[in-house]
């Protein structure tokens, strides 16, 4: 895991961002990676920290995007998008995906869904969704999708994040 600055214990103003942002990272949170063909026909995809299921019936879950994204325009155009969620030793295909303005795809493993969604090969969960509802919330844009079809890819640990980098679960003991 990577270092960080420590951070003191004790309240912290709500109007401070960093502080905001530093109390939140003691949070984990496992990485997803969200994909869908943009209107040019190409893939387009994501890295999202904040991926959750919502409902069972009916199967719905849910991520955030921050309202600034430049890439979230390119998935916004999409009905169909995937979610691939990332095994403990992905931690490159986390950082592929949140490179600015280049080909995140490029010498990625990754397939063409029936529905036409890119879902990444080495995943070890996708899912294939509809959109269901966006709404702003803040700063960033909630997006519910129906589950339509879900595969199960490989029974690794998830990659987490957790006070700036990577928990390394390879080792951890099943309960």
């Amino acid at each position: 895991m990577t270092e960080t600055s420590p951070i003191a214990s004790g309240r912290v103003a709500i109007g401070d961002a960093a502080a905001y942002r530093r109390v939140l990272g003691h949070v984990p949170t496992s990485v997803a990676v969200v994909t869908a063909t943009g209107r040019s026909g190409r893939p387009v995809g994501m890295t999202v920290g904040s991926f959750t299921s919502v409902s069972l019936d009916p199967p719905l879950i849910a991520f955030f995007v921050d309202q600034a994204s430049s890439t979230w325009p390119h998935l916004y155009a999409a009905d169909h998008f995937g979610v691939s969620i990332l095994g403990h030793a992905q931690s490159e295909l986390c950082r592929a995906f949140s490179r600015r303005s280049q080909d995140r795809f490029e010498g990625v493993d990754w397939h063409m869904s029936d529905l036409g969604v890119p879902l990444l090969s080495d995943a070890i969960v996708t899912l294939e969704c509809t959109r269901a509802k966006i709404d702003l919330i803040g700063d960033h844009y909630q997006v519910v999708g129906r589950v339509e079809a879900m595969e199960l890819r490989a029974p690794n640990p998830p990659l987490i994040f957790l006070q700036g980098g990577f928990v390394d679960m390879a080792d951890r003991n099943a309960s």
